[in-house]
């Protein structure tokens, strides 16, 4: 992280305080980066369609310090963290679980559904990173639809199973890509080109991008303007109207 040196911050109480954050987060990385031999390990016992990723979260914006089969979402070391992590960070949400296992992800590479878990990594009560498990099982379901279509050729339909709690994460290789992604969405929805959207439609876009957590990324506003057509100022003029 580009901060200022200790000496650099002098040495009142301020800048004693800066230090022991300072001291920290380092403490907070260096425990994440013990997790980095696993990711090797789960991703050569998992298989090639089994993507396994470490976040550490003191840096969103290039969060990913350790992937194995990154094919999968097209990530590398040094992308950034996903909407679930910062949805996380942001409101808290999942802060007393440990894990999470069996929700929907989407990359920005496809429309295939991958099939999630994730570990949250904890320090002195403090989330610190995410050890991540995303699966393609796209081979899989094509073989469970044909079954599916044998099975009610011969027997009658089963009733639905009742709702679970469910979660969903969108894995970017690039904090472009999120916002490029919610952009599409939107475009699809309402089957209008991007040089079309008018204020609810901008308004929209930065409404979703904030729930996700997007506006925590360095420079994630002048992004957005850029993908939008918009000027930097407008941006955050609609950000402050989604935020208040």
């Amino acid at each position: 992280m580009n901060e200022p040196t200790a000496s650099a911050r002098g040495t009142g109480r301020d800048g004693s305080v800066e230090r022991r954050h300072d001291l920290n987060a380092t403490a907070d990385s260096d425990y994440v980066r013990t997790f980095i031999p696993l990711v090797e390990f789960l991703g050569a016992a998992l298989g090639e369609h089994t993507e396994v990723v470490l976040h550490d979260v003191s840096c969103p914006d290039k969060s990913v310090i350790a992937i194995a089969n990154g094919h999968i979402s097209g990530r590398t070391v040094g992308s950034p963290a996903t909407d679930l992590v910062m949805k996380t960070l942001k409101e808290g949400q999942h802060a007393d679980r440990g894990y999470l296992i069996g929700y929907a992800a989407r990359t920005a590479r496809s429309d295939q559904s991958l099939t999630s878990s994730t570990y949250f990594i904890k320090r002195e009560g403090r989330i610190v990173g995410s050890l991540c498990i995303n699966t393609d099982q796209g081979a899989f379901h094509t073989l469970q639809r044909a079954v599916e279509q044998l099975g009610k050729a011969y027997f009658a339909s089963a009733p639905e199973p009742d709702s679970q709690e469910s979660h969903e994460e969108n894995l970017v290789a690039s904090v472009d890509d999120m916002a490029a992604q919610v952009i599409e969405a939107i475009r699809e929805e309402r089957r209008i080109p991007v040089a079309r959207f008018g204020a609810e439609d901008r308004l929209e876009v930065i409404r979703r991008l904030d729930e996700r957590g997007y506006f925590h990324f360095k420079g994630a506003v002048g992004k957005v303007a850029r993908h939008l057509g918009v000027a930097e100022s407008t941006a955050y003029r609609y950000l402050h109207m989604v935020q208040h």
